[in-house]
């Protein structure tokens, strides 16, 4: 006799085989078949919904932190947010980018004043960046500082400061929404090592600066921080974008022996002689505290039994540098990791999430 948890997947299965809700055929209200699964965007809509909104979504999300048993409030607030911003104008509204300013601004205030003294706390910064700290390292990937839409980005100053906390960059990949040479700039100014993939900026005064390290799912570098007096071990694998585009995941061990995962834009095929014949093997390999995923990744699922993290924190929702039907919301995200057995999280803009230990209840 199933269980009722085992009816509810059973059901969430038929309902997502219908033609409408698999997203064969376009319907008149969405943009793209691809979101059939969630509410359809607006052209436009008033600045009094757009305020009200963001300050009823921000002021719930500072009440209801992230947690790995979440606040059905919280959920709400999130799904308010992709309501916003999945408005065609939204990238370009002053209110939207005053939005994003505050959170990112917020988000440094707090790492400037934490202190970690055990576990991990990462902090969820714009698209997929994130900065994850520890006792003894703070760690920057795919840092960028908004969109190439006018208005949509935060100050240079913010981004000196953010480096000022960090010990060490990593970039996946060559987009510019996780590659900015002027955010690489500032980190080397600053002795920081830039960790790049093969071919980034090879033809830029910094290359020489830059650490090109070997893609290899057997190689463990040894890359040297704080002037050489510790070491982050690293492994590159060698992940894509698609067929062509290289996208190094990178899996980083810090000196107390905590270990994440950053995929960057991993995606592709599937099948023999694909990225999963590695990916399937890093759990095996290596025990992976958090895992930090493209929210789109090619079977995130498989993606995590793979990498057997003991929590997954999601990135790439609402990049507003894409179109409406390439902003990933966060309610795709809920129905792509529906039913998983790993704990997540979703989580915004400058959110914050202490991670110590696996999270008490599984989804």
């Amino acid at each position: 006799m199933p269980t009722r948890y085992q009816r509810i997947l059973l059901l969430f299965a038929v309902l997502t085989s219908l033609p409408c809700a698999n997203a064969q055929e376009k319907k008149g209200y969405t943009s793209s078949p691809r979101r059939a699964l969630t509410a359809p965007e607006l052209l436009d809509t008033p600045d009094e919904w757009v305020e009200r909104s963001l300050g009823w979504a921000n002021d719930m999300l500072d009440r209801f932190a992230p947690q790995a048993v979440e606040h059905p409030v919280r959920r709400a607030a999130l799904i308010r947010l992709d309501d916003v911003l999945h408005i065609e104008s939204a990238p370009r509204k002053h209110l939207v980018q005053q939005f994003y300013r505050a959170r990112m601004e917020k988000a440094v205030r707090e790492i400037e004043a934490a202190r970690v003294a055990s576990c991990i706390k990462i902090w969820k910064l714009y698209n997929h960046g994130f900065l994850v700290r520890t006792p003894s390292v703070s760690l920057a990937f795919d840092i960028v500082p908004g969109t190439s839409v006018p208005g949509f980005t935060v100050e240079t100053g913010l981004i000196e400061r953010l480096a000022e906390q960090s010990d060490a960059l990593f970039i996946s990949h060559q987009h510019g929404d996780h590659a900015n040479i002027a955010v690489a700039r500032l980190f080397l100014d600053r002795n920081k090592p830039v960790i790049v993939p093969p071919g980034l900026w090879t033809d830029q005064d910094i290359a020489a600066k830059l650490t090109y390290l070997k893609r290899s799912t057997e190689q463990v570098h040894s890359v040297p921080i704080h002037n050489g007096r510790q070491t982050l071990k690293v492994v590159v694998y060698p992940g894509h974008q698609g067929e062509q585009i290289a996208n190094n995941v990178y899996l980083v061990t810090t000196p107390e022996g905590s270990t994440v995962v950053h995929t960057g834009d991993q995606s592709g095929a599937e099948g023999p002689g694909s990225d999963f014949d590695w990916i399937d093997q890093i759990g095996q390999d290596h025990q992976v505290d958090v895992l930090m995923p493209n929210c789109w990744t090619t079977d995130i699922k498989r993606m995590a039994r793979g990498v057997n993290p003991k929590l997954i924190i999601t990135g790439h929702e609402n990049e507003m540098g894409h179109t409406v039907d390439h902003r990933e919301d966060y309610t795709q995200t809920y129905n792509r990791l529906f039913g998983t057995r790993y704990p997540y999280i979703v989580m915004t803009w400058g959110e914050a999430y202490h991670y110590c230990g696996s999270p008490a209840q599984k989804r």
